[in-house]
């Protein structure tokens, strides 16, 4: 193999795991696949894998735009972004830089209360929206960030689990009418500090605070802002309200609706706090979104005795919330979701599409965006969508691995889907979805004693579940995508009905 026309050293393991990558350049090998691939059976610890990976990445070099050659899936593998052209052409133009890219862990809540923490987390939370609207920075989202809550974890740790370079970490003490903020932005790879700052203010210059921390930042890490983003600083970072009582309770409901538990007694609880935001200030975009989102979800989880008037609500939540703010992302990605439900294929795809144009770093909208081709039947854009959704949140990658997962079924990738749905299943064991389809797509490879196995433990945790009320209700657009997967049920003499 060349590189720049000269020979490139590699192992006979880096031989072995680069052949298994070029036979499928696009594709997720998990770390079973590829260390199979490399050591041929034998049992070895996974970290010789990460080891040799290191070792192959080196030997390849970056590819025109920065970024490696073969890229981490996290928990599930790697996967090769090149067709194998390029390692041989001549005067290869000079790798561009990479974006930077941050993580903002959630600031600790000094508070004597400690059911203020809601708070330091809802400052934290609306400086990673501001700065996620940067085109030209990579955030992780919070949901991956601040899996390190309470942890002692080394910065650098930190940032080498997450894939980013930078860090931002601090404190909050509210106490009366006194807000006290203390923020440090740290280089991941060296730990050092870049930037330390203590803010001591009035509790209601809360939103011009957030709007001064997230422009030294950019200031700090001297992103460039194109003209668009320039002329809109420090409108982009605009929370929405200048209503302090407004922003508490739409904190609290924010904080509850991404709870670990949630049931209809959550979603009460959540829908009167954010009707509290929306009497406490009836311009506030924010609190009819998340509303639109409790309805949409009430919907969905039959959570009430009218779901049909629910998702109605939940339409017309959102368009107030759109028209109040028409360049706030988050309206635009309920919107999408609430498409979804509605099976609007067109609403669906202008809503993800606007609210990635104003939020580039927006991973729930990209996973939308993937569902969406998933469905239309264009499972490599939902593919690279997904797994750019994994690379900005890697920390709840289980959450995108079942829609992963389908996608390669899509795709006629059934062995890549196995592995998919398998890993999705030991993270979240009590899934009863992800186990259908993966009795599905065992049947489809000949593994009906797997697909049996698979389909008994679906009902030993949903008895009643059935294809018709389950993957009968997804919103398939080509009929052949959903036959195909009742097919693989039937070939394993796995009950499907009539209808779908």
């Amino acid at each position: 193999m060349l590189r720049d026309s000269e020979p490139v050293a590699l192992g006979r393991r880096g031989i072995l795991l680069l052949d298994a990558l070029l036979k499928r350049p696009g594709e997720i090998l998990t770390k079973t696949e590829l260390m199979d691939a490399g050591w041929q059976g034998s049992a070895v610890e996974e970290s010789n894998l990460s080891v040799q990976i290191a070792l192959l990445r080196k030997a390849l070099g970056p590819m025109p735009d920065g970024a490696e050659w073969v890229a981490t899936i996290p928990r599930i593998g790697y996967r090769f972004l090149g067709l194998g052209l390029g390692l041989e052409q001549e005067g290869r133009t000079a790798p561009l830089q990479a974006k930077p890219s941050l993580a903002v862990l959630p600031l600790t809540s000094l508070s004597s209360d400690p059911e203020q923490e809601y708070f330091a987390d809802g400052l934290a939370e609306d400086i990673i929206t501001m700065l996620s609207k940067l085109s030209g920075l990579v955030v992780i989202a919070r949901s991956s960030s601040f899996a390190y809550r309470g942890l002692s974890i080394d910065i650098r740790t930190v940032a080498r689990e997450l894939g980013v370079r930078f860090i931002l970490a601090g404190s909050v003490r509210k106490s009366g009418n006194r807000l006290r903020i203390a923020a440090q932005l740290s280089d991941g790879e060296t730990g050092a500090h870049l930037w330390a700052e203590s803010y001591d203010r009035e509790l209601a210059d809360m939103f011009t605070l957030q709007e001064e921390v997230a422009s030294r930042i950019v200031g700090a890490l001297r992103i460039a802002l194109s003209p668009k983003e320039t002329a809109q600083w420090p409108g982009i970072a605009s929370t929405g309200t200048t209503d302090l009582d407004a922003y508490d309770c739409f904190l609290r409901g924010r904080a509850m609706q991404r709870g670990a538990t949630q049931n209809s007694d959550v979603f009460k609880r959540t829908s009167e706090l954010f009707r509290q935001a929306i009497d406490h200030d009836p311009n506030y975009a924010a609190p009819y979104a998340a509303l639109a989102m409790a309805m949409g979800h009430a919907y969905y989880n039959r959570w009430t005795n009218d779901p049909e008037r629910a998702l109605a609500e939940a339409r017309g939540l959102v368009e107030e919330a759109i028209r109040l703010d028409p360049n706030d992302p988050f309206p635009h990605g309920v919107a999408a979701l609430v498409s979804t439900y509605s099976k609007d294929f067109e609403r669906w795809a202008s809503e993800v599409e606007i609210a990635l144009t104003l939020n580039p770093n927006f991973a729930p909208a990209l996973a939308l965006r993937g569902m969406l081709n998933t469905y239309s039947g264009e499972p490599s854009a939902a593919i690279e969508d997904i797994e750019r959704a994994i690379r900005l949140d890697p920390l709840f990658t289980q959450n995108y691995l079942h829609h992963l997962g389908v996608a390669h079924l899509v795709a006629g990738k059934y062995e890549t889907a196995a592995a998919l749905l398998r890993e999705r299943i030991l993270l979240v064991p009590e899934t009863d979805m992800s186990r259908a389809y993966l009795a599905a797509v065992l049947g489809l490879l000949g593994d009906d004693e797997g697909a049996r196995r698979a389909w008994s433990e679906l009902m030993a945790i949903k008895p009643g579940y059935s294809f018709a009320e389950g993957i009968g209700r997804t919103p398939f657009r080509n009929p052949q995508d959903l036959n195909r997967i009742r097919n693989g049920l039937l070939r394993a003499g796995l009950p499907v009905e009539c209808s779908a």
